[in-house]
């Protein structure tokens, strides 16, 4: 079709045109768009210099921001139910997380079916294959995005003035030279200088919501995508965006600057503990999915990383405002995740309270159980290593009631050189220490013949274990006066224990829901 046929199909103006007067329209519009983007060339302008920048650009997300319908309908793009691609003048997005479609008019549809009466289901979402409402049943929505998702925007200040929108679509408030980010939208037209601010701000300039001092949000998420907003309220605001970034790239193959370059005594103290050795990098934490651009994947898992990094540890501790409108900022105008997205998302049956306690002060290698207490992670092999042959083995567990009990067995000798076992239940436990009755068996035999009702176990006497960090303890213990007649004496000295080296954070989370 056209653009005299479009005029008259979908501008739908009263009365009679004559083809003098179309003419002139078209062509008032037509000079208006070479006189605005004379100096632009396009993308394959930089091609035969610049071909790997090139590459990595159409890989990414920037160019389609939006799309012709046309051109869309080659990509993986599903319709709206009972919509054509004959009704698509263009595609918003499409390659990522969602898309939305334009009409004819230059309107996005916000209605579906095929008479246009179902408001709504007019989003859809990639990551979960779902459909969902934007602007739902809401008439004449007009397409005003363009200075981000487009090349040279020019919104036009009177939309009524057809001349001042793109294709002379009325719901098209704007021109542009071409839909999407090209080189040219962060270049310059023409690239007469090849010079780019590349700071942070410039690239603020699109990935921003709302005033750079607050950060939206809704539904219990950050709303969208942005992530400058989220850059100043973290601890890398004084950064450009490029000191981890190749801005050609697609985010997830963009990162030219590792977390462990700038920090590499915190990547010393991680790389001691069991969450390195499982898989788990420092985005994960610092950098979960609190965002939400197109649909949640679950209560904690929005689907973007957020730019705030800070972690807030306290179990009662709210990312949002009061009214959930915006995420909440100290007076340095500074945000933090809270411990149901940076921990919570992945330890589903811990308490907050529980994670918090792990959470603080977790890099610190001189990180003390103080504020963790006992818990199942300290379960392993103690010995000290001066004494080769004798040593622990400690069990951590909760009884069926959820209370937390010790289970210890200690490989040692009696006084004539012969092999012992004692044993340990735990009598009552109080911050990092656990006091314990201790047992020793006796009469049963090997083997086949082994009787549990033959011998005896008798209480041998009690015992105290004490937990400064998860790989370090001590042990005293005290024999009762039987115990001393056959030759056992007071007994104290240090442990550590062979898994992991001293002073680490605890590798497992204290799970009540077992």
């Amino acid at each position: 079709m056209d653009r005299t046929q479009r005029i008259f199909r979908k501008l739908r103006f009263s009365g009679a045109f004559t083809a003098i007067a179309v003419g002139a329209v078209l062509l008032a519009f037509s000079l208006n768009a070479v006189a605005q983007y004379e100096d632009y060339e396009g993308p394959e302008y930089c091609k035969d210099c610049h071909e790997e920048n090139y590459n990595d650009w159409r890989t990414s997300g920037h160019p389609y921001k939006l799309m012709k319908g046309e051109l869309a309908q080659n990509r993986p793009i599903p319709l709206p139910e009972g919509i054509d691609w004959d009704d698509v003048s263009y595609v918003i997005g499409g390659y990522k997380w969602k898309s939305r479609y334009i009409d004819n008019e230059g309107y996005i549809i916000t209605s579906v079916g095929e008479d246009g009466d179902i408001p709504g289901q007019n989003q859809y979402n990639y990551l979960t294959g779902l459909w969902s409402d934007y602007h739902a049943g809401e008439e004449n929505k007009p397409y005003d995005c363009g200075r981000c998702h487009t090349t040279a925007w020019i919104e036009n200040p009177d939309p009524t003035d057809l001349s001042g929108n793109q294709d002379m679509l009325p719901g098209m408030h704007g021109t542009f030279f071409a839909g999407g980010i090209q080189c040219e939208q962060c270049h310059g037209p023409g690239f007469s200088s090849m010079e780019i601010d590349d700071s942070a701000e410039f690239c603020g300039t699109c990935h921003i919501r709302g005033d750079a001092n607050t950060i939206p949000a809704s539904g219990g998420f950050i709303r969208h995508h942005e992530q400058y907003n989220e850059h100043l309220a973290g601890p890398h605001a004084p950064l450009d965006c490029v000191s981890c970034h190749n801005p050609h790239k697609r985010a997830e193959f963009s990162i030219v600057t590792e977390c462990e370059d700038c920090h590499s005594d915190i990547e010393a103290s991680y790389a001691q503990t069991s969450m390195y050795d499982y898989g788990v990098e420092c985005e994960d934490c610092h950098m979960p999915y609190a965002t939400k651009s197109a649909q949640a994947l679950g209560p904690h898992q929005g689907d973007v990383r957020t730019h705030i990094f800070y972690i807030n540890h306290e179990a009662d501790g709210n990312m949002f405002t009061e009214d959930g409108g915006f995420v909440a900022l100290d007076g340095d105008g500074k945000g933090a995740v809270t411990m149901d997205f940076a921990c919570q998302r992945c330890h589903e049956t811990a308490t907050l309270d529980e994670l918090g306690k792990f959470a603080k002060d977790f890099h610190d290698t001189d990180k003390t159980l103080a504020d963790v207490g006992l818990n199942p992670g300290l379960t392993g092999t103690w010995w000290n290593s001066a004494r080769s042959g004798e040593g622990f083995v400690l069990e951590f567990a909760y009884d069926p009631a959820g209370n937390l009990f010790l289970f210890a067995t200690f490989y040692t000798y009696d006084d004539m050189g012969n092999q012992v076992y004692l044993i340990g239940q735990s009598t009552s436990m109080s911050g990092t220490t656990a006091n314990v009755d201790v047992y020793i068996t006796s009469g049963r035999l090997y083997g086949d013949a082994f009787d549990p009702a033959d011998g005896a176990t008798v209480l041998w006497g009690t015992g105290t274990f004490e937990f400064p960090t998860c790989g370090t303890a001590s042990m005293s213990l005290m024999p009762n006066a039987d115990a001393q007649a056959s030759g056992f004496t007071n007994l104290a000295y240090d442990l550590t224990r062979d898994l992991l080296e001293s002073g680490v954070s605890c590798p497992t989370f204290v799970n009540n829901a077992q």
